[in-house]
Order: C-alpha cells, then sequence, then structure tokens
C-alpha cells in the first residue's frame, strides 16, 4: 500500500499530533490513542516526529534514526525538558503528511487481533535490576524444587520453634525481674525484721513466709540479745536447717523467755537440736512447737530436754504424730520435773496406753497445772486412768481438756468421781466425746458438789432432754460455774425449759452457747422470758434452732425491757426474715441506753429492707448515746 493511499488515516495520524501540541496528551514521552482499528504511537525528538502506525498490541520498534539529533528517550527527558519541547507546526489542510515529514514514514499494517483487555499491574525495572536467579534442576543428585521446598519447611519449623521457646522465655525472664525485684523489697523487711528483735520486747512474726534463708537473717538480731523476751515464728515455711541454724544463734542469746515456731517443719531433726541447746539453756520458760511433724524420734529429744532442764514450765506439742513411744520417754521425764506447768499433746497418737503412762507421771508430778489431751482416742480406758491419777496427785492441776477421745458414759463416770471432790479444778473440757444421758446425770451429781469449776463444755455429747434435765438440778445447787457450752446437743422444746427455769434467777453462769439444740421457737420464748429476769448473763449463743420469726419476735421483747447484762447476742441460722427484723430493730430503738453491742443475725433470710430498719436502729443508738457503737452482722 502506498503513502497517498494512507493518507487520510496518515492525516488523522497527523490530527492526533496536533492535539498533543495542544497539551492533550496524557505523557509527554509517549502517547498512544486508538483511531478506528489502528494504533498510532508518536514519540518526540528533538525537533521532529517519527510517526510509527501499526496494527495489533502495542507499537513496533522503529529502526529509522533521525538525521537531524539523535532520539530522546522518557529515561533522559528532565521534566524541564519535557515541559519545553516543541512540536512541529500542524501540515496545512489538504496537504499530506508526506509533504511534512522527510523520509517518509515507513508504516506497517497488521491484522488486528481481539484480546481481552486485562489489567496489568505496572511494574519499573531499571537496568541495574539483579538478573532472577535460575533454580538448579537437581541439588545433591535429588530434584531440586522437593529439595527446596524441605529446607523451606524445615526452616519455617525451626523459626516456629524459635517462637515458641521466645514465647516461654518471655514470661520466664519477666518473672525473674520481679522476683529481683521482690528479693530487694524482702531484703528490707528482713532488716527490718531483724531491728525488732533489737528494740522490741515482744515480737510477732508469724506468717512471713520467712523460709530458712530467711529465719537465718532474721535471727541474728537475736544473737546477744538484751531486749526481745518473746517472739513468734509460727506459720513461716521454716524446715529443719532453719530450726537448726536458730538454736545454734539462741546459744549466744539470755535474754528470750517465749519462744513459739508452731505450724512449721521442723520434724526430728530439729527437734533435736532445738532440744540440745534447750538442755543448757536457762532462760527460755515457754516452747511452742506444735504442727512440725515431730515424732516418736524427736519427742525422745525433748523428753531429755525435760528431765534436764529445771527452767521451761510450759510446752506445746499439739498436732504431731507423736506415738506411745514418745509418749512415754515424755511421761517418764515429766515424773522428774516439777517446774512444768503446762503440757500441751493434743492431736497426737498417744491412745489409751498413752494415756497411762501419762498418768503414772501425774501420780508423782507436783508441779504440773494445765493438762491438754484433746483428740488422742484414749477412750474409757484413758479416761479413767487420767481421773484417778488427777485424783491421787498432789498437783494442783486447774485445766483439764479431754475433748474429742471417743470417752462414754463409762469414762464420764471416772471424771464425775474425780470432779466431786476436787477444790482446783476450774476448766474441764470434754467436748465432742459420748457421754449421752448416762454420762451427763453421772456428771450432774459430782457438778451439785463442786465448788470450784468455772468453765464446762460439753457440747456434742448427744445429750438429750433427760441429761438436760438433770444438768439443770445440778444447777440449782452449784452456784460457782459461769461458762456453760451445750452446743450440738438434741436437748429439745423441754429441755430448753429446765434449763430456762434455771438461768432465769441463777446467780452465775454468764455464758450459755446453746447452737444447734434443736430448741425450736417454743424453746426460745422460755429463754425470751428467761432473760427479763436474769442479771448476769452476758453472752447468749442460740444459733441454729430453727426459731424464726416467732423466736426473733420474742428475744426482742425481752430486749425492749431495760437490760444491763447481755452484751452478745448470736441468732444466725435461724430463717429469721424481715419480720422477725424489724421486731428486733424496734426493740434496739425502744432500748437505745442498753449495753447490748454486739448482734449477729448471719445466714438468714433478711432482705434489704430488714437490713435498713436494722442499720436505722444501729444509727439512732450512735445519735442517742454520743457515738455508742452497736454491730450488727447479717
Amino acid at each position: 500500500m502506498s503513502a497517498t493511499q494512507l493518507a487520510p488515516s496518515l492525516a488523522s495520524s497527523s490530527g492526533l499530533a496536533s492535539s498533543l501540541q495542544r497539551g492533550k496528551r496524557e505523557s509527554r514521552v509517549f502517547g498512544v490513542w486508538k483511531y478506528g482499528r489502528i494504533r498510532s504511537t508518536v514519540r518526540l525528538t528533538s525537533g521532529r516526529q517519527i510517526i510509527r502506525a501499526s496494527a495489533g498490541e502495542g507499537p513496533r520498534r522503529s529502526t529509522e534514526q533521525s538525521t537531524e539529533a539523535s532520539p530522546v528517550s522518557a529515561e533522559q527527558l528532565s521534566p524541564e525538558q519535557e515541559t519545553n519541547v516543541e512540536p512541529t507546526a500542524e501540515p496545512p489542510v489538504g496537504e499530506s503528511v508526506a509533504a511534512v515529514a522527510a523520509p517518509e514514514p515507513e508504516v506497517v499494517s497488521e491484522p488486528v487481533v481481539k484480546k481481552k483487555k486485562k489489567k496489568v499491574k505496572k511494574e519499573v525495572i531499571t537496568e541495574t535490576s539483579s538478573p532472577i536467579p535460575q533454580i538448579p534442576e537437581t541439588i545433591g543428585g535429588m530434584p531440586a524444587i522437593p529439595v527446596l521446598a524441605g529446607i523451606g519447611l524445615a526452616a519455617i519449623a525451626a523459626g516456629f520453634s524459635l517462637f515458641k521457646v521466645a514465647k516461654k522465655k518471655v514470661p520466664e525472664m519477666r518473672q525473674a525481674m520481679d522476683e529481683k525485684k521482690l528479693q530487694g523489697e524482702f531484703a528490707g523487711r528482713l532488716s527490718e525484721m531483724q531491728q525488732l528483735l533489737r528494740f522490741e520486747e515482744n515480737v510477732d512474726l508469724q506468717g512471713m513466709n520467712l523460709g530458712d534463708e530467711g529465719l537465718a537473717m532474721v535471727a541474728e538480731g537475736l544473737a546477744f540479745n538484751q531486749t526481745c523476751q518473746y517472739v513468734d515464728f509460727s506459720s513461716n515455711g521454716i524446715g529443719e536447717k532453719g530450726i537448726i541454724t536458730l538454736a545454734e544463734i539462741l546459744k549466744n542469746d539470755s535474754n528470750l523467755q517465749g519462744l513459739c515456731i508452731s505450724g512449721n517443719m521442723a520434724g526430728d531433726e530439729g527437734a533435736k537440736a532445738l532440744a540440745g541447746y534447750m538442755c543448757n539453756d536457762m532462760s527460755i520458760q515457754t516452747l511452742n512447737i506444735s504442727g512440725n511433724c515431730i515424732a516418736d524420734e524427736g519427742a525422745v529429744a525433748l523428753a531429755e530436754m525435760i528431765e534436764r532442764n529445771s527452767t521451761l514450765n510450759s510446752l506445746e506439742l499439739n498436732n504431731n504424730v507423736i506415738d506411745y513411744e514418745g509418749t512415754v520417754a515424755i511421761a517418764e521425764a515429766l515424773a522428774k520435773n516439777d517446774g512444768l506447768t503446762t503440757l500441751a499433746m493434743s492431736g497426737n497418737y498417744c491412745g489409751a496406753m498413752g494415756a497411762s503412762a501419762l498418768a503414772s507421771a501425774i501420780r508423782t508430778n507436783e508441779g504440773l497445772e494445765e493438762i491438754y489431751f484433746n483428740g488422742n482416742d484414749i477412750g474409757n480406758e484413758g479416761a479413767r486412768a487420767l481421773s484417778e491419777a488427777l485424783e491421787a496427785s498432789k498437783a494442783e492441776v486447774d485445766t483439764v481438756d479431754l475433748g474429742n477421745n471417743n470417752i462414754g458414759a463409762e469414762g464420764a463416770e471416772a471424771i464425775a468421781k474425780y470432779l466431786e471432790d476436787n477444790t482446783s479444778l476450774t476448766s474441764l473440757n470434754l467436748y465432742m466425746n459420748d457421754l449421752g444421758d448416762a454420762g451427763m446425770e453421772k456428771l450432774a451429781s459430782a457438778l451439785a458438789k463442786n465448788t470450784t469449776l468455772l468453765t464446762l463444755d460439753i457440747g456434742g455429747n448427744n445429750i438429750c432432754t433427760q441429761g438436760i434435765v438433770a444438768l439443770a438440778e445440778a444447777l440449782k445447787e452449784n452456784k460457782t460455774l459461769q461458762r456453760l457450752e451445750l452446743g450440738y446437743n438434741p436437748i429439745g422444746p423441754d429441755g430448753a425449759k429446765a434449763l430456762a427455769d434455771v438461768i432465769k434467777l441463777h446467780e452465775s453462769v454468764d455464758m450459755l452457747r446453746l447452737g444447734w439444740c434443736k430448741i425450736e421457737k417454743e424453746g426460745t420464748a422460755n429463754f425470751a422470758d428467761a432473760l427479763r429476769y436474769n442479771s448476769t448473763l452476758t453472752i447468749l449463743d442460740l444459733r441454729g434452732n430453727n426459731m424464726g420469726n416467732d423466736g426473733a419476735a420474742y428475744i426482742a421483747q425481752s430486749l425492749t425491757v431495760v437490760n444491763e447484762t447481755l452484751t452478745n447476742l448470736d441468732l444466725g441460722y435461724n430463717e429469721i426474715k424481715d419480720e422477725g427484723a424489724y421486731a428486733l430493730a424496734s426493740a434496739i430503738k425502744n432500748n437505745s441506753d442498753g449495753v447490748l453491742n454486739d448482734i449477729k443475725l448471719n445466714n438468714n433470710y433478711i432482705t434489704k429492707f430488714g437490713e435498713v430498719a436494722l442499720t436505722e436502729a444501729a444509727d439512732l443508738v450512735r445519735e442517742m448515746n454520743d457515738g455508742k457503737e452497736i454491730s450488727i452482722f447479717l
């Protein structure tokens, strides 16, 4: 095809060039437009145009070079050069493009092939870019791609492992930093504790989590101590090493009189070290090493100390694991020691045989005053042996604790015989045995004749109405008993009535505990009536008796009357609702100048309305009595 035949098409291309001259092109370096089915590509040069027209996709590379100037590529033109390029003038109308440009541009036409338009991401690849590396076909004689894939998976796995390690290590590092900070703070606290031991007479360091090392640091304050007389190291996680260190430090202390290390883990070795030190100690008078896992071996070492030490007057070995052998050793030492006044061995494994061994020592001992043998399963046989020994002893024992020992009516008979003529015993604890009505009747008979007993605890002994009636009759004769614990005995409303009738005018009982005794609202009414007349009762415990609103109302009516003695009232666990709370609140308001200062109403069914009424009553008492406080526990 000749240039003449292509004149219209080229003229159109010339028109496109004119558009470029008017600033309508998209780029000053390359502009691409479609005219019909022909693409025209215009490249600006420094002074002339080379027009290339081609069919199909994209412009072809021109092999024609300008004779006037070399083509300027897009990379060679600066922004200033691009804006200063002056295209050639538009050819006159009617003239062909051939007359304008010389030599004639080469035009190649190709059939147009329609293709779907695709969005192509623009990429800029500079001449300095590194060539893409080629993957070898094999690596070490194996196909390359699987090998590389395996290496990649191994790298990922290694990275994941490192991540897991880091994830684990970071909290550990933070914890280590926190621990270091705490150690610094703890060191400061240890120094403060050490100073207390040097300048204070009584130092309480229980529950400080000292451990062996902390105790070693703090206890240095006891070396050459001239001030501290009593120190409590209980519940500090101290083991045998710490106790051994403490024993060494105490060799340089001649002023300490009381030491408590209960609730630690001294064990037999710690007990041996402490006993070895105290064989020659002449200052410590009270020693508490309860709850330290001390068995027979440690008890034997302590027994040797008891035999040789003449200063110690109180030894507590509760809640250890001392069996028959250790008990016998301590009993034999006690027979030779008249300086020890208090021996506490509750919660061990002494048994009836151990009680018999201890009884033999009591017969000859003249200094013992308090015996705590609770929870050793001594039974009737052990109770009989101890009672007979106490009756024959020259020692004036004032406190005996034989609770939780499976003592029945037979054992109660022996105890009653001891109690009847005794003139030194002031406190007897038989809590949680199995006395029953028969055992209670025997004790009641002795109690009627006793004139020294002040505290009697017979709670949890399956005592019913018959036994309480016998006790009530004894109280008519006994005028010295002050504190009576009867909780957890099913005495019922009839038993409550019999006891209330005596308490009404009794002249000495100031504490009465009747929790969970099934006295119901009828029994409560009897005790409410007794409160109107009694002039000695200060503490009354009526928990768990199912009194309900009616029982609360009975108590409230009695509290309305001017009360000059009752200070503590416990009505918890009684199914009291708002109605009962309103009655009690009204009684408190009406008797705002009374002495009642503590009411417990916990575990009832009192809602916010009842709580508000009781709170308002307490506020009124405060306003009417110059700041007097009444505590109401809900």
